[in-house]
């Protein structure tokens, strides 16, 4: 079977694999972006964009921070209000504005900036990837309709189920590492505010935490999430769970009474950056979900996969000028990535292990942290 030939094929066109396009668009390589899907398509999220998102974009081209601030379907987040078992709540404020947009709207628009600005980007939509195959050192990628692509270099952006993570990159699923969570999206919620981001550890739903964030039009994104590893030895079912939340405790229930949901609930997997893998090899780089770069506290990952697709796109194009591939040479990758990551990462995992079920705990934090000396030092874990 004849192949079309690209330096670069990127796998998966969300924020890691939008953005390593982006940051590709003056390097004049061919570049392939393949995704099983069509844009704009909804991906199952709690839709939160760090003011981080923007400080990449305007790495890569300071336009792009000042069209997302025009971008219009957001909301402007400029604090957090975290709430305890007993429901007593601290007020965190951020030193920099971010947002939350649908990321029905944020991937398509990052899609189309990538698009529009790279001259030698090719696509490849509505394919999923079929098979990874390495031969010669060749990365030959097969598509759903038929079709074959090979380039000397693969970078995976391509989620928590990517072909090429779990081929190459010998990626599994474990428990301690991942967790589940289910969104919804609802309108007319009492007493949302606009500019916060409301973040809830309830009695019976430990460990993990219920969340609504506000999107514009008075929308707002709720949803649950907790450790796999708890929903697999307690047999939780996460889609009763955000009912429950939402139907029978007093104080949600109340702020829920006339409030309409707009679509059914929708569960998805979040590989979590609290376990060191190997992310890249001869020829590849994992990126985003598919390099498990996932926060293992507040479960952001928006800002990592932008992250990580720039630092691939950037390894990139050092490979290409060196003309080097070898895994060796592309450790370098992982490196940066880590260096960058891995301290929050780390801390924070600890923080949700030693959390865990601990109600006093979670109580005596959030009351102590009411403190204003306190409060000014709690680390930023939801942005």
């Amino acid at each position: 079977m004849s192949a079309t030939t690209y330096d670069i094929i990127i796998t998966g066109a969300g924020p890691a694999g939008s953005t390593c396009a982006l940051a590709l668009k003056k390097s004049g390589l061919r570049v392939a972006l393949v995704d099983k899907e069509k844009f704009p398509r909804d991906k199952i999220c709690g839709d939160a964009v760090s003011s981080i998102a923007k400080r990449i974009l305007r790495q890569i081209d300071p336009q792009l921070e000042i069209d997302l601030l025009d971008f219009a379907p957001k909301t402007n987040i400029t604090k957090a209000k975290l709430y305890s078992p007993a429901f007593e709540s601290i007020e965190i404020a951020f030193s920099k504005v971010g947002h939350c947009i649908r990321r029905m709207d944020f991937d398509h628009w990052l899609f189309e900036k990538a698009c529009t600005a790279h001259p030698k980007l090719s696509l490849y939509l509505q394919q999923a990837v079929k098979q990874v195959i390495q031969e010669n050192g060749t990365n030959k990628v097969l598509l759903q309709n038929g079709q074959l692509l090979q380039a000397p270099l693969l970078i995976a952006c391509d989620g928590a189920h990517s072909v090429a993570a779990k081929k190459l990159g010998n990626m599994t699923v474990n428990r301690k590492h991942y967790s589940g969570a289910v969104r919804q999206y609802y309108r007319n919620i009492k007493g949302l505010e606009g500019n916060a981001l409301e973040v809830y550890f309830l009695k019976g739903f430990l460990p993990g935490y219920f969340w609504i964030f506000p999107l514009s039009n008075g929308e707002a994104n709720i949803g649950f999430g907790m450790l796999s590893e708890t929903i697999a030895k307690q047999k939780i079912d996460l889609k009763q769970s955000l009912k429950d939340i939402i139907n029978n405790i007093p104080q949600v229930a109340e702020r829920f009474e006339h409030a309409e949901a707009l679509d059914e609930i929708k569960g998805f997997g979040l590989p979590l950056g609290s376990k060191k893998y190997a992310i890249s090899g001869n020829g590849f780089m994992l990126c985003g979900d598919a390099a498990s770069l996932i926060d293992p506290f507040s479960g952001e990952g928006i800002e990592t996969a932008m992250e990580s697709g720039k630092f691939a796109a950037e390894q990139a194009m050092r490979c290409f000028k060196e003309q080097k591939f070898s895994a060796k040479y592309m450790k370098a990758y992982d490196e940066r990535v880590y260096k960058k990551m891995w301290p929050n990462f780390r801390n924070h995992y600890i923080l949700q292990r030693f959390l865990g079920k601990r109600i006093w705990l979670i109580n005596s934090l959030i009351s102590i942290g009411n403190i204003p000396f306190i409060n000014k030092r709690i680390p930023k874990l939801f942005y």
